[in-house]
C-alpha cells in the first residue's frame, strides 16, 4: 500500500507544481517579498517531489511510511490551493486589467502605499479576530473582550478563503458583516474591501438564490499561508530522507506497459460450463414443470463473477424462449429494489392494447396489458428490498395475467433475497466453473488459438487455481496474461501478494490486474467510484471527470477527448469497462465486481454515500472526493430529515468538507434535499469537479458559496426547471475546462463575458443550436474543442468569422447565417484550413433568407475550404452554381468519411473520385441533379440516403464498368456497394428503379445490407427483396410505390423473419414482391389488401407459424391445383384472419385439416362465416348431421354463399385458443354422434382459452341441458352471447381461472357457480356485467339443500370456502346478501362494485354496509359509475387490509367516509366526473396517504 501511497504523493506534487511550470506566476508576484514567498514555496515542492523520485527507487512499506507520505500529500494540496487561487487572481487582473492583486500600481505613488496598507490591515484584523478570548478575558461577558472585538472591527475588512493551515474564527462571518463601517478615513482615500470585489460587476438578480461575492486577495495572508505550508513540508520531507537512507533499491516492474495492442477474442456468444444449468432452465419454462403453472419465480444466487447475468441474457435470448414468451422485458435493478421504477419500466417495455384507456394507475395498466399474455420478466442483480411488502405488490400485480407458465427470473448475490423472492423455496445456485470448463474458458482470454504452450502449463494451473472459477477472474487475470508473454512476468502475476488478500480470489485476482495497469489508467478507474453501481457511462462524463482531476490535462496540441478516448479504449481492451452498443452514442459499463474493486481502491480518496444510508458508512478523514445519491431517498419527512442531518453532523467531524475537491449528486436535488445539505456543504471551497445534473432548485440554494469556487475544472448543471436561470457567475470560474450543460433545460442566458473562460476546452449543451451560438468573442477561448453553433455576425461585436481564426483546437464547428458574409476575405479569417483538428464541419446559409447572391455564396464557400484531414462535412442551403473547387476537380478533403448536402443550388456536383474513405453519402432536398454518379470509392460505402432528388432519374456508372452493364447484365463478381448497410430512398418522384434492378434479388449486390427504406417513390417499381439471400439484412420498410402501399419485414439474429405486406389495386400475386421459395425463414406473415395466396406458394414457406390476413379478398386460393392427391402439411400455429369479403367459411374448412400443428385460430369481422361445426373431417357427410338439427349441413357446404366452418377432428388434440369476434350471424352447430367423447366444444379437449364477442348467435341452438365447454379450458370471455340463463352448463369447467360475462343477458343468473369456486373448482376472476340480478337469491352455501333432503333435520356440515380473488360486478344488491359476502369474504381481495343499475340509489343500507366490512381479506376496493351515490359507506376504516381505494364516475359523492378511512390504506384514486369537494376532500388527506391520485 506503501506504493501506492507514494504514487498519490507524487502525482499531487506534480500538480502544485503545475501553475508556476512556465514561470508566469512568479513573474506575476513584482515585490520582493511576495515573490521569495513563491519562490521558497515552488523550492520546496521541487525537493519534496525530488525526494518521492529517490522513494520510487527504494523498497519502501509499512504504514508509518504510508503515514508520512500522507502527511506530505496533505500539505501539498494545499500548496496546491493556494497556487491555483493566486494564478486565479493573476488570471482576474490579466482580464480586467487591474492590480488589486499585484505589487506595484502602474500609477506608483499613493496608489502603492494604499494597496499595501490594505492587505495588511486584512492580515493585522484576521489575526486580532482570531486570538483566544482568555487573552482579554476570561469569559464572554468581560468588558476586555468586547474592547478587542471593537479593535477588530476597526482594523479587519471582509475576510476571505482560509486554508487548512489555519484556525478560522467561528464569528467570522459576524465579523466580516460588522467591517463595513470601521477605518472612516481610509475609506475614502482608497475602496473599502466591505463591498463585493471591485473586479465583479454587481449582476442582475435573475430570480437565482442571494448572490454572493467573488473571493478577495489579500497579499499578506497568502504570504503566511505559503510560509505556513514550506514549515509543514521541510521536516516531514527530512525524515522521509532519512528513513531512504536506510533503504535499499527496488525492482521497479514496469510489467504493466509491455501489453499487446490486439483485444482478445471474446468469448461471451459461448457459455462456458453452465450449458446444462442453461438447458434445464429453458426445459423447465418453456415445456416442463413450469408450463402448467401460476406465476413462478426462479432466483438465481451466486457470488459476484460467477456468471449469473450472462446465463440469464443466453436464456433470454434463447429462441425456444421467445416463441414461448410472447412479452419478455429485462429489468437491472441493481442494489435496492424500488417498485415504482419497476413499474414504471414494464409499463414502458410492453406494448398498449385494446381498451387500456380507462386503465387509471400504472398497477392497472399493466394487469390489462399482461392479462392475456404469458410474460418473462428478469430482474437482475437485487441486493436488498427496503419494504418486502413492495414484493408481495409486485406479484399481486403480475399475477393477474391469465396465462400459465409465466416466470420471472431474479438473479442476486444474497441467499436471504433468493428466500425472499422464491416462494416455491427452489433456486439455482452457481458456483465456480468446473476445472475443465473454467480451462477452456481461461484459454481463450489468455490465448488467441485457446493453445498454451507446454513450457507454461504449470503456471497456468497454479494461476487458475488461485480464480476460484470465476469467469470475470478469468476474463480480467486472462487479459492481464496477455499483456506480457514472458515467463518472468507470469511469475510476477501468479507470486503477488494480494492473492492472499481475499478468501475466494476474485476481488484478489482483479486488484492484481489494477496494481499493473499504468498509474494514469489506475486514476482513471479509482475514480469511477464515485458513480453508483450499474451506471451506464457515456463518453464524455468520464473523460469530464478525469480533465476535472487534472488526470488529462491539455498539453501541447493534443487533444483532451481523443487522448480520453484513448485512455477510455485502453480500460475496455484491459476489461474494466464494457463497450455497449447504442445508437451512435456509446455507453460504457463496469461490473459489479469491478466497481466493488473502485470503491476499495479508492476507500482512503472517495467516498459514496447511497441515501439515506449514512450512519453505517466508513469514514476516512483523507477522504477528497463525494458522491451522493438520492435515487433511493423516500419523500422527506421532519422525522427522517432530522436523523439524517444528525447523521451527517456525526460524518462532519471526520470528513472535512472544506478539503473536497469532488461533489458528485446523483437524483433529484430538490428544496427537501437542500435544507438537509445546505449546512453540510457550505465549507466546500476547494471543489475541482461539480455535478449537478438534477437540480430542482438554484444551485446557489444548495451551495451558498457557489461564487467562491475559483478551483473549478468541470462543472455540470442540469435540471427540469424552464424558468431556472444559469447562474450568472459562472463567467469567472477562470480555471474551468469542462462546462457540462448537456441536461440543462432551463432559461438559455449565458452571462455575456463567458470568453473570460480561456481554458475551458469543452461546453457540452443541450441542443444543437443552443448557448454555443450565444458566446461572444468567441475568439478568446483557444483551447475549446467544439463550437457547433457559430452564427455570423448575430451581433455588432463578437460574432465576426475572424473569430474563428483564433481557435485552433477545435474538433467539430459548425458556422451559420453564413449569407452575412459578403467577400472571401471575410470568410477567410475563419482559418478553416489552419485547424489541424477539425474533424465535423456543418457550413449552412439561412434558407428563409430574403435575396441569393450565387457569385457570392461560390467564392464564399471557396474560402471556407477545410483542413485536409476532415471527416464529417454538412453544406445546407449554398446558392452557387457549382460545387466549390477543394470538392471538385482539386478534392482536398480525402479523409473524408461522411457528405451531407442539402438544399444547394448547384449544378456540377463533387468528384468524389478521390474520397476512398468515404463510409456516408446523404443528399437531400436538391432539385437539379438528374444523374447519381456510382463511383469506384463507393467500395467503402456504408450509408446511403438518397432524399427529396425530385429530378433524379439515372444511376450513372463509371466509364470503365459502362461496357459491363449493357443489358443490365453484371458480371458475376460485381459488387457497386459490397459495403453498404444502410440505404434510404425517399421523395424520388421521378426514380424508376435500382441501378441493376434484375439483379436486386441477387445477394452479390448489397452483400452486407442491414437496413432498406423506400418511401414516397410513386414511380418506384421494387424488384423482389429476398431477405432469405442477404443473410446481413435486418429490416426493410417500402412505402407509396408501385404494387405496394407498404412491405415491412424484420429480421431478427437467430434468422426468424416476420413479413407484412399491404398492396396497391396493381398488385395482382404476391409473387410479384416475394420469392417464395427463397424464404424458407419465414415466420410470421401479415397480409393486408392482397390477392389470396396460391397453395404452390404457401407449401414454400416451410418455417411459417403465424398466418394473418386482413382486409383482402380471401385467405388463399383454390387448394388443388394439382396437390389434391397429394398428402401435404402446413407448420402455421397461429391463423388470423379480419374482414376477408370472399367465402372464408369454406376456404378456412379446407385449409384446416393441413394444419396439424394450429394451435391458435383468431376469426374477426367475417360475417359471412354462419356456421360452425366442430369434430368432422371434411370429407364427411352423414345423416346423423342432419338428424341433429343440421340437416341443411350437407347441402350448405356445397352452396357456398351459406358459410359453414367445419373444425376438423385433429384439432381436438392441437388447438388451445379460439377467438370469434363481430361474426353476428355465427352458429354452432353440433353433430354429437360424429365426435367420441362429446359434442360441441367439448371436442377440443387441448382448449385452454375461448373469447366469444359480439356474436349473438352464437349458442342460439344449444340446449343449455348440458355441458357446452371442455374442461381444460382456463380463460372463457363471452362477451354479447344471448341464450345463456345460468352457469349450469359451465359446471364441468374445474381448471377455469378468469371468467368474463358482459351484457350475455339480464336475467342471468349464478347458479351453477358454486362449482366453480369450491373444491374441485379455480376461479379467481369473475367478471360480470349487464346481468343486474346475477348474485339474487343465490345461497352458496350447501346446508340448506341438505336439510331440504333430509326433511329439515340440521346437518352440521363445515363451510367451504371460495377460491375467488377478484370480482367486477353491478349487482350490487345480491353481492352485499348475507349469504354470499360470507362465502367470499375470507378470499375476496379485489372488488370492483359498478353503479349501472344503480339509478336513484343515493347511501347503501346498513346492511351493505355491514357486508362490506366483513370483507377481511379485502386489499382493493373500487367504485365505478354510481351518478346518484352522495355517501360512500360507512365502516371502511375496518377493512384492516385494505391498500388501495379507488372511486370513478361518481358525481355525487361529496366527502369520503365521516369515521375515516383504515390505516392500511397505500393508495387512494379519484377519477372521471367525481365532485369538486370530493377531490378537495382527498387532496386534503395528502401526507396521510402515501400515494393520492386525483384527476378530471
Amino acid at each position: 500500500m506503501a506504493e501506492d501511497a507514494l504514487g498519490a504523493a507524487q502525482w499531487v506534487v506534480g500538480k502544485a507544481l503545475a501553475p508556476i511550470a512556465d514561470g508566469v506566476l512568479e513573474a506575476w508576484a513584482a515585490t520582493r517579498n511576495f515573490g521569495l514567498n513563491i519562490e521558497a514555496l515552488s523550492t520546496e515542492l521541487l525537493l519534496v517531489k525530488a525526494t518521492l523520485e529517490q522513494a520510487a527507487r527504494k523498497d519502501t512499506c509499512g504504514t508509518a511510511m504510508e503515514e508520512l507520505l500522507q502527511r506530505l500529500r496533505d500539505s501539498a494540496h494545499n500548496a496546491e490551493d493556494l497556487l491555483d487561487e493566486l494564478d486565479y487572481f493573476r488570471i482576474h487582473d490579466a482580464l480586467h486589467d487591474t492590480h488589486d492583486a499585484a505589487d506595484v500600481h502602474g500609477n506608483g505613488g499613493l496608489q502603492d502605499l494604499a494597496l499595501s496598507a490594505r492587505h495588511t490591515a486584512k492580515a493585522l484584523g484576521k489575526q486580532l479576530a482570531s486570538l483566544p478570548a482568555y487573552c482579554f478575558g476570561a469569559n464572554a461577558g468581560d468588558h476586555r473582550q468586547g474592547d478587542a472585538r471593537q479593535h477588530a472591527r476597526c482594523c479587519t475588512w471582509q475576510g476571505s478563503r482560509g486554508d487548512s493551515s489555519s484556525s478560522p474564527n467561528a464569528n467570522q462571518a459576524d465579523q466580516d458583516q460588522e467591517v463595513s463601517g470601521c477605518m472612516p478615513k481610509l475609506g475614502k482615500l482608497f475602496p473599502c474591501s466591505s463591498s463585493p470585489h471591485p473586479h465583479v460587476s454587481a449582476d442582475e438578480d435573475r430570480g437565482n438564490a442571494q448572490e454572493t461575492s467573488m473571493p478577495e486577495f489579500n497579499r499578506t495572508e497568502f504570504s503566511q499561508r505559503m510560509k505556513g505550508i514550506v514549515e509543514k513540508l521541510q521536516p516531514v520531507r527530512k525524515d522521509v530522507n532519512k528513513i531512504l537512507q536506510g533503504c535499499g533499491p527496488r525492482i521497479v516492474l514496469d510489467i504493466a506497459q509491455h501489453r499487446r495492442t490486439t483485444t482478445p477474442q471474446s468469448a461471451e456468444p459461448k457459455l462456458y460450463g453452465k450449458d446444462r444449468v442453461m438447458n434445464s432452465i429453458i426445459h423447465d419454462i418453456t415445456m416442463g414443470q413450469y408450463c402448467d403453472k401460476g406465476l413462478t419465480v426462479l432466483p438465481v444466487v451466486g457470488p459476484g463473477g460467477m456468471g449469473k447475468t450472462t446465463l440469464i441474457q443466453h436464456i433470454y435470448n434463447n429462441q425456444q424462449v421467445q416463441n414461448r414468451f410472447p412479452v419478455r422485458i429485462w429489468i437491472c435493478v441493481s442494489f435496492s429494489f424500488n417498485l415504482d421504477k419497476v413499474l414504471e419500466q414494464i409499463k414502458r417495455d410492453t406494448l398498449p392494447v385494446e381498451g387500456e384507456n380507462g386503465c387509471s394507475t400504472t398497477q392497472e395498466l399493466i394487469e390489462h396489458r399482461l392479462k392475456y399474455k404469458r410474460f418473462l420478466l428478469v430482474l437482475d442483480d437485487i441486493w436488498q428490498f427496503t419494504d418486502v411488502d413492495d414484493w408481495k405488490i409486485l406479484l399481486l400485480i403480475l399475477s393477474k395475467s391469465q396465462e400459465k407458465g409465466s416466470m420471472i427470473l431474479v438473479t442476486t448475490r444474497f441467499q436471504e433475497i433468493a428466500k425472499t423472492v422464491g416462494a416455491t423455496g427452489h433456486s439455482i445456485q452457481l458456483n465456480g466453473l468446473e476445472p475443465e470448463e473454467f480451462r477452456k474458458l481461461f484459454l481463450v482470454y489468455v490465448f488467441d488459438d485457446g493453445q498454451c504452450p507446454g513450457n507454461k502449463l504449470h503456471l497456468l494451473d497454479k494461476i487458475m487455481e488461485k480464480l476460484k472459477g470465476s469467469p470475470l477472474a478469468a476474463k480480467t487475470v486472462g487479459r492481464l496474461l496477455r499483456t506480457d508473454p514472458s515467463m518472468g512476468h507470469w511469475r510476477r502475476v501468479l507470486n503477488s501478494e494480494e492473492w492472499e488478500t481475499d478468501n475466494n480470489g476474485i476481488m484478489s485476482a482483479l486488484k492484481l490486474s489494477y496494481d499493473f495497469l499504468p498509474f494514469n489508467l489506475q486514476r482513471c478507474f479509482f475514480y469511477s467510484a464515485l458513480f453508483p453501481e450499474d451506471y451506464r457511462f457515456r463518453r464524455h462524463e468520464l473523460i469530464s471527470l478525469w480533465v476535472g482531476l487534472d488526470i488529462l490535462t491539455p498539453c501541447g496540441q493534443n487533444s483532451t477527448f481523443e487522448g480520453g478516448l484513448r485512455i477510455l479504449n485502453d480500460l475496455v481492451i484491459r476489461g474494466f469497462f464494457r463497450e455497449e452498443e447504442t445508437d451512435g452514442d456509446p455507453r460504457y459499463v463496469m461490473h459489479d465486481l469491478l466497481h466493488d474493486l473502485a470503491l476499495k481502491v479508492a476507500s482512503h480518496d472517495c467516498l459514496s454515500l447511497c441515501l439515506p444510508n449514512v450512519g453505517s458508512v466508513k469514514i476516512q478523514p483523507t477522504t477528497r472526493h463525494l458522491s451522493i445519491s438520492t435515487e433511493n431517498l423516500d419523500e422527506y419527512d421532519a422525522v427522517s430529515a432530522e436523523k439524517l442531518k444528525s447523521e451527517l453532523e456525526k460524518l462532519k467531524t471526520i470528513l472535512k468538507v472544506e478539503h473536497l475537491q469532488t461533489l458528485m449528486l446523483f437524483g433529484e436535488i430538490d428544496e427537501g434535499f437542500v435544507k438537509i445539505f445546505g449546512h453540510f456543504l457550505g465549507e466546500a471551497n476547494a471543489l475541482r469537479v461539480l455535478l449537478l445534473p438534477n437540480m430542482l432548485c438554484p444551485v446557489e440554494s444548495m451551495l451558498q458559496n457557489f461564487s467562491r469556487l475559483v478551483h473549478l475544472r468541470y462543472l455540470c448543471l442540469g435540471t427540469s426547471k424552464r424558468q431556472m436561470h444559469l447562474p450568472l457567475n459562472i463567467s469567472k470560474f477562470y480555471h474551468l475546462r469542462i462546462l457540462d450543460l448537456k441536461w440543462w433545460n432551463g432559461s438559455h442566458d449565458l452571462p455575456d463575458d463567458m470568453s473570460n473562460l480561456a481554458k475551458l476546452c469543452h461546453f457540452y449543451v443541450p441542443t444543437v443550436g443552443g448557448l454555443h451560438s450565444d458566446i461572444c468573442n468567441v475568439g478568446k477561448l483557444k483551447l475549446l474543442e467544439e463550437l457547433k453553433v457559430f452564427q455570423v455576425n448575430k451581433k455588432s461585436e463578437g460574432f465576426e468569422p475572424k473569430q474563428l481564426g483564433h481557435l485552433t483546437k477545435l474538433r467539430e464547428l459548425g458556422i451559420y447565417n453564413l449569407e452575412k458574409i459578403h467577400t472571401e476575405e471575410e470568410a477567410a479569417q475563419a482559418k478553416l484550413i489552419e485547424k489541424n483538428y477539425l474533424r465535423r464541419l456543418t457550413l449552412e446559409w439561412d434558407s428563409e433568407r430574403p435575396s441569393v447572391e450565387p457569385g457570392v455564396e461560390a467564392a464564399v464557400l471557396e474560402s471556407l475550404q477545410p483542413h485536409g484531414d476532415l471527416q464529417v462535412l454538412h453544406i445546407r442551403g449554398n446558392g452557387g452554381p457549382s460545387c466549390p473547387t477543394w470538392l471538385g476537380d482539386e478534392f482536398a478533403v480525402e479523409a473524408l468519411q461522411s457528405l451531407h448536402l442539402c438544399g444547394v443550388s448547384w449544378e456540377v456536383f463533387p468528384s468524389l473520385g478521390k474520397a476512398w474513405d468515404l463510409h456516408e453519402v446523404r443528399l437531400e432536398d436538391i432539385a437539379r441533379p438528374k444523374d447519381f454518379i456510382i463511383e469506384e470509392c463507393f467500395c467503402r460505402l456504408i450509408k446511403l440516403e438518397l432524399i427529396g432528388l425530385g429530378n433524379f432519374e439515372n444511376w450513372v456508372f463509371p466509364a470503365e464498368q459502362a461496357s459491363s452493364l449493357v443489358g443490365d447484365l453484371l458480371p458475376p463478381d460485381a459488387h457497386m456497394f459490397p459495403l453498404l448497410q444502410v440505404l434510404i430512398i425517399r421523395e424520388c418522384s421521378k426514380l424508376l428503379g435500382f441501378p441493376f434492378s434484375n439483379h436486386i434479388s441477387s445477394p452479390d449486390c448489397f452483400p452486407k445490407l442491414q437496413e432498406l427504406e423506400i418511401c414516397d417513390c410513386p414511380e418506384f417499381f421494387l424488384s423482389v427483396i429476398p431477405m432469405s439471400w442477404i443473410e446481413s439484412l435486418r429490416h426493410v420498410l417500402i412505402l407509396r410505390v408501385k404494387l405496394l402501399e407498404k412491405l415491412e419485414c424484420s429480421k431478427y439474429s437467430d434468422g426468424v423473419i416476420n413479413l407484412l405486406i399491404e398492396g396497391t389495386g396493381d398488385l395482382h400475386r404476391i409473387d410479384q414482391v416475394l420469392v417464395f421459395d427463397k424464404e424458407t425463414s419465414l415466420v410470421k406473415l401479415t397480409l393486408e389488401r392482397c390477392p389470396p395466396l396460391e397453395l404452390k406458394h404457401l407449401l414454400m414457406l416451410t418455417s411459417l407459424r403465424t398466418l394473418i390476413v386482413e382486409n383482402s379478398v380471401g385467405l388463399v386460393g383454390p387448394l388443388g391445383g394439382g396437390q389434391s392427391d397429394v398428402e401435404w402439411q402446413l407448420p402455421v400455429e397461429h391463423i388470423k384472419i379480419e374482414h376477408l369479403k370472399g367465402n372464408s367459411g369454406e376456404e378456412l374448412t379446407e385449409l384446416l385439416p393441413h394444419l396439424p400443428k394450429l394451435s391458435k385460430l383468431e376469426i374477426r369481422d367475417c360475417k359471412k362465416i354462419k356456421k360452425l361445426v366442430v369434430g368432422v373431417d371434411v370429407q364427411q357427410t352423414t345423416s346423423e348431421a342432419s338428424e341433429m338439427g343440421g340437416g341443411e349441413i350437407t347441402a350448405a357446404a356445397e352452396r357456398e354463399d351459406d358459410g359453414v366452418l367445419q373444425f376438423p377432428a385433429h384439432l381436438r388434440d392441437s388447438l388451445q385458443e379460439l377467438f370469434f369476434s363481430v361474426c353476428p350471424e355465427l352458429v354452432l352447430v353440433d353433430p354429437p354422434t360424429l365426435v367420441p367423447g362429446g359434442g360441441w366444444l367439448q371436442a377440443l379437449r387441448s382448449l385452454q382459452r375461448l373469447t366469444i364477442r359480439w356474436s349473438p348467435k352464437f349458442l342460439s341452438t344449444f340446449s343449455f341441458s348440458r355441458h357446452l365447454f371442455p374442461s381444460s379450458l382456463h380463460f372463457l370471455e363471452l362477451w354479447d352471447v344471448e341464450g345463456l340463463r345460468t352457469l349450469e352448463p359451465l359446471s364441468n369447467l374445474s381448471s377455469l381461472t378468469t371468467l368474463e360475462l358482459w351484457n350475455c343477458g339480464e336475467d342471468l343468473k349464478c347458479q351453477g357457480l358454486w362449482s366453480l369456486l369450491t373444491t374441485g373448482g379455480q376461479l379467481k376472476e369473475l367478471d360480470v356485467r349487464g346481468s343486474p340480478r346475477f348474485f339474487a337469491d343465490w345461497d352458496p352455501n350447501p346446508r340448506r339443500a341438505l336439510e331440504d333432503a333430509e326433511g329439515g333435520e340440521e346437518q352440521q356440515i363445515q363451510l367451504v370456502s371460495s377460491t375467488l380473488h377478484d370480482l367486477w360486478t353491478d349487482d350490487i344488491a345480491g353481492l352485499l346478501a348475507a349469504p354470499v359476502w360470507r362465502f367470499l369474504s375470507s378470499s375476496l381481495t379485489k372488488l370492483a362494485l359498478r353503479g349501472d343499475w344503480c339509478e336513484g340509489m343515493e347511501r347503501f343500507s346498513k346492511e351493505q354496509e355491514d357486508a362490506l366490512q366483513l370483507l377481511s381479506s379485502l386489499q382493493e376496493l373500487e367504485f365505478l359509475s354510481f351518478k346518484d351515490l352522495q355517501q360512500l359507506p360507512a365502516g371502511l376504516r375496518n377493512l384492516t387490509s385494505l391498500r388501495k381505494l379507488s372511486f370513478y364516475c361518481c358525481p355525487a359523492v361529496s366527502s369520503l367516509p365521516n369515521d375515516g378511512l383504515p390505516e392500511s390504506l397505500q393508495e387512494l384514486y379519484s377519477r372521471g366526473s367525481c365532485s369538486k369537494e370530493l377531490k378537495q376532500y382527498c387532496r386534503g388527506l395528502e401526507g396521510t396517504i402515501p400515494k393520492i391520485n386525483i384527476r378530471h
